[in-house]
């Protein structure tokens, strides 16, 4: 099917019109005694990652080995207890209310791969931070098909951290809507991504530079030829790229690439 103007505004308008639907969050679990919250913060995103393996370096960058990918609304929420907490019992509190969740995922101490990747890289919080041989994870999915992510770790200083990640996710998605975002300079991982769909033609909408409006479709070009020299053979024919300019930068930011599967599938 030959690109034309036509499919770039039918794709753009797949990106602006993300919505998520605003029935209410599962409810929190219950906080392990003199449990003290440092903070809760709620973001609606097209591109939420639920890890579903041990986390590993991954070309330059770190991420879980296997992770499911759905746009909704994620609450993340952050504990501290004090360091005189037992850490088995602070886990066995959070792990005895999951018997009303499908276990997608869970794993402990080295099992769970980096302490310092988990914190840093995938959730983004320098304060989970601990020893890789005292963390635990869980990945749950409720009856509702929510998600909860559970990560419990204790610091250096001796307090035990522990962040709940819950997922409403998007009601009404499409097929052929957003299924992932990334960096356009992050190759490895979109390397990574499009294994996942070896057998799916899939739409690749560039998004350039916000930052100097009279070059962001030079930009977007810049960046297309880039992924096409560096992608495999293979992915080169699977994707279909689409430069954007500045469509949907407001929403997503620069310098990205968003993909959507192809309607020829």
């Amino acid at each position: 099917m030959k690109v034309t103007y036509k499919h770039l505004i039918g794709a753009a308008a797949i990106c602006s019109s993300v919505s998520v639907s605003m029935s209410s969050m599962a409810a929190m679990l219950e906080p392990f005694r003199a449990a003290q919250l440092v903070k809760s913060e709620s973001a609606q995103a097209p591109f939420i990652e639920i890890p579903l393996a041990k986390i590993a370096r991954v070309g330059r960058g770190w991420e879980p080995e296997q992770v499911t990918r759905i746009a909704g609304e994620k609450t993340a929420t952050l504990y501290k207890i004090d360091r005189n907490a037992d850490l088995e019992e602070v886990i066995r509190h959070y792990q005895t209310q999951l018997t009303d969740y499908s276990i997608l995922y869970q794993c402990e101490a080295r099992a769970c791969g980096s302490a310092n990747a988990w914190a840093n890289n995938f959730f983004g919080d320098y304060l989970l931070y601990g020893a890789d041989g005292s963390q635990w994870l869980a990945a749950a999915q409720d009856n509702a098909g929510n998600y909860l992510t559970i990560y419990i770790n204790r610091r250096g200083a001796g307090d035990v951290m522990v962040r709940l990640d819950e997922v409403l996710p998007e009601q009404n998605s499409v097929d052929d809507g957003i299924i992932a975002q990334m960096d356009v300079s992050d190759i490895p991982r979109i390397r990574r991504f499009l294994n996942d769909y070896p057998d799916r033609h899939l739409i690749a909408l560039v998004i350039g530079d916000r930052n100097t409006p009279e070059s962001a479709i030079v930009s977007g070009d810049e960046h297309i030829s880039k992924l096409r020299e560096l992608l495999p053979l293979e992915a080169q024919s699977q994707v279909r790229f689409i430069n954007s300019a500045q469509i949907a930068a407001e929403r997503y930011g620069s310098n990205r690439v968003l993909f959507m599967f192809s309607p020829d599938n």
